[in-house]
């Protein structure tokens, strides 16, 4: 390989060169897990997300259920992903906003784990077990 790379042009080699790097720098990154569609946790929450950050936020009680519109801010460039759940239109977080993370665990479920606050600093830094909903693609 670098007796071939010897006898390339300048361009070439950085060509070359960049396409090696991209490659091995890409190897340990994780795509974004899409949220687009309808994800259930057996807590009874159901939520069905579009991909233009609106969202409704369906709970169970029973055989009732309530309804809530809402906007996500989703950013899986982070590790974990930050989701910030705002907007609601009722409920009990009306007025506020959830600072949360979101951990995809296969490529149909993730957890997800949030407190409401003025601003991110109380997003939480882990998953604590008692404070985390696992939520799992609807089977269409």
């Amino acid at each position: 390989m670098f007796s071939t790379m010897k006898r390339l042009s300048g361009a070439a080699r950085f060509l070359a060169a960049y396409a090696l790097a991209s490659a091995l720098l890409s190897c340990g990154s994780t795509p974004c897990l899409s949220l687009e569609g309808t994800w259930e946790a057996e807590e009874g929450h159901l939520w069905a997300i579009r991909p233009d950050g609106q969202m409704l936020w369906i709970t169970r009680f029973g055989s009732q259920f309530d309804t809530v519109r809402l906007t996500y801010h989703y950013d899986c460039s982070r590790t974990p992903a930050a989701i910030d759940l705002l907007d609601f239109d009722g409920g009990p977080w009306q007025g506020k906003t959830l600072y949360g993370i979101l951990e995809p665990t296969s490529d149909t479920s993730f957890r997800f784990c949030a407190a409401a606050g003025a601003d991110a600093s109380v997003r939480p830094e882990y998953f604590d077990q008692t404070e985390t909903v696992r939520f799992f693609r609807e089977r269409r």
